[in-house]
């Protein structure tokens, strides 16, 4: 009997008797049709095969946390727009163990959204701002960069992601200062033990470094495995809370 390999809600992938009914690309987290024209275009310039992946419908492909694409999916792609039609973005520089880092609030909501390790990765339509959430989470990665603080305490609404992520970072955000996790522990806290792989690939989409410590979670051996920002900046945000494996 033949099976396919689709991909789940929590992003890792499982045999099913039954084909995709949808294709996406794993880098760009983007689902569609099987036959979406900008899909088949990437195919002929080569690459994009290798980052192919199939869902069994749309539900499934956002809640692993892809979008939908623009060129086969129009009406679905407008409404995910609309989804961020009332934020308001702003953005400011701080200084953190690793260098300086962009912060990105939504200032209708008054929450801090994404952390980018490029402080020159400004998103489109955000604005310089100052004050409110952005002059509060640079003054708490100061006192951690001072080693004066070791929690933080921001509004957050992190950017993105599917339901899986969503668990996967609510549980990341419970590793204290000075500890560290791993992939599998996570996997199994969430009911779901063997998907080490699928809460690796939500970690690496974490949206807010270093205030949500992805860097606290490492492999079972205590090597660092990967890491957004580089494992020198891993390497260095567990040394700075004296939690760097003797592995490492």
């Amino acid at each position: 009997m033949r099976t396919y390999t689709l991909i789940g809600a929590d992003g890792a992938p499982h045999a099913s008797a039954e084909p995709g009914t949808l294709g996406g690309h794993r880098r760009s987290r983007i689902y569609g049709t099987l036959d979406c024209p900008g899909a088949a275009r990437a195919i002929a310039r080569g690459g994009y095969v290798a980052d192919r992946v199939f869902f069994a419908d749309a539900a499934t492909a956002v809640a692993a946390g892809y979008r939908p694409c623009a060129t086969c999916l129009p009406a679905a792609h407008r409404a995910w727009r609309a989804q961020d039609a009332g934020r308001v973005l702003v953005h400011a520089r701080a200084a953190t163990p690793i260098g300086d880092v962009l912060l990105v609030a939504d200032e209708a909501a008054g929450a801090l959204c994404e952390i980018r390790f490029d402080a020159a990765a400004v998103p489109g339509g955000s604005r310089p701002g100052r004050g409110g959430v952005l002059a509060e989470a640079a003054a708490q990665l100061a006192a951690y960069t001072a080693g004066t603080a070791t929690t933080f305490d921001l509004p957050l609404a992190p950017a993105g992601g599917g339901p899986f992520e969503r668990r996967v970072w609510a549980h990341v955000a419970t590793v204290g200062h000075g500890a560290t996790t791993t992939y599998g522990a996570i996997a199994a806290a969430l009911g779901r033990p063997g998907a080490a792989r699928a809460v690796g690939a939500a970690n690496a989409r974490n949206p807010l470094p270093i205030v949500v410590p992805c860097h606290r979670v490492i492999g079972a051996q205590g090597a660092l495995t990967g890491y957004a920002g580089g494992l020198a900046a891993k390497r260095t945000l567990l040394a700075h809370e004296g939690a760097l494996p003797a592995a490492a």
